[in-house]
């Protein structure tokens, strides 16, 4: 699948004004960076007095819902998705140029005759727009779409600033991960003195997961495993664990953070099992330093950031988790012998 063309903030601009009714995605299982990008910039564009929609892959995690606008997601159906494509002026798709992460309508999308772009900060791009405007030197997605407004003198509202903020507090684990640059710092400012109060939005998303959460938590402190001389730390989540503390496949986001805190600790594997069905396994990666894993996970069909990628393998648990543990073992291995 060919790369698509690269535009720069000023040609997206130019994409987006000149369109009436634009149509807006992002990858499945929508973060915080996925759904403050998507809503921001829909919020953005009904300010220019565009129809803008969003359509997600499903709905909204429970842990985003108090965040602006969340209510106002649509969900994709796939037997009318051609039409409200169609209906478009132009569709954009923002944190991923992936045709994998767009799920069940990534065959519908590419295939339609609407213009399409992409607003991105991961490495991995594929054919699924003609046009990318793409930073993987960002932070956040939702530092783009900042960067975006500001450019263009379009008006950040405080609901507009939470959600481009939410987003680039959690892409940055609150900023404490190496992708948070000055550029991400400056946007921060600019959006508290808008009105956002960091503290009560650390609070919303941080302190207030459910008791089956916190139980997870328990058995993944007590079950991970330390591979590669205690480099590497690797995560299973079969769906016999979810159902014993009460929780689901949706509650698993950031625990595979959980690990990291320890000191020989220089990269991580999440291995989650569907909660039900035959779906697949969902492999998350993640690294402090030295692995690049969007490299690693490329090479199993995903793809991502330097620090941060994921993958989906369509294989039992076993399967996938010996083989990525295995790669991924050799290559911290390799990387920390020629680093010392």
């Amino acid at each position: 699948m060919n790369e698509p063309k690269r535009i720069d903030v000023n040609e997206s601009a130019a994409r987006l004004q000149a369109a009436e009714r634009i149509v807006i995605t992002t990858h499945a299982r929508a973060d915080g960076d996925a759904l403050g990008s998507a809503a921001g910039l829909r919020r953005a564009l009904q300010a220019l007095g565009k129809q803008a929609d969003v359509y997600l892959h499903e709905p909204v995690l429970p842990r985003y819902r108090f965040l602006p606008d969340m209510d106002q997601m649509r969900v994709w159906d796939v037997a009318t998705a051609g039409d409200v494509m169609q209906a478009a002026d132009l569709l954009v798709v923002v944190d991923t140029c992936a045709a994998i992460q767009i799920g069940a309508i990534a065959e519908i999308w590419t295939a339609s005759d609407t213009p399409r772009l992409a607003i991105d900060h991961h490495k991995t791009r594929e054919g699924v727009v003609q046009e990318a405007w793409v930073d993987d030197t960002s932070g956040a997605c939702c530092e783009m779409i900042y960067r975006l407004c500001r450019e263009s003198g379009w008006h950040i509202d405080v609901d507009l600033a939470h959600l481009l903020y939410a987003g680039m507090a959690t892409d940055t684990g609150w900023f404490r991960f190496s992708n948070a640059d000055a550029r991400c710092y400056e946007a921060a400012g600019a959006l508290v003195a808008c009105g956002v109060k960091p503290n009560e939005l650390y609070e919303e998303l941080y302190m207030s997961d459910p008791a089956p959460r916190l139980r997870l938590l328990g058995e993944v402190l007590q079950s991970f495993e330390l591979l590669a001389d205690g480099k590497l730390a690797a995560i299973r989540i079969d769906r016999e664990m979810l159902k014993r503390v009460g929780a689901t496949g949706k509650m698993t986001e950031e625990l595979i953070n959980e690990p990291q805190r320890i000191g020989s600790v220089v990269a991580a594997l999440l291995f989650v099992e569907p909660y039900e069905g035959d779906g697949p396994i969902r492999v998350s990666f993640r690294s402090k330093r030295i692995v690049d894993v969007s490299e690693v996970a490329r090479m199993y069909g995903g793809g991502g950031h330097e620090r941060a990628a994921g993958a989906k393998l369509f294989m039992p648990l076993d399967e996938a988790y010996k083989q990525v543990t295995t790669t991924m073992s050799a290559i911290v291995q390799v990387k920390t012998r020629n680093q010392s």
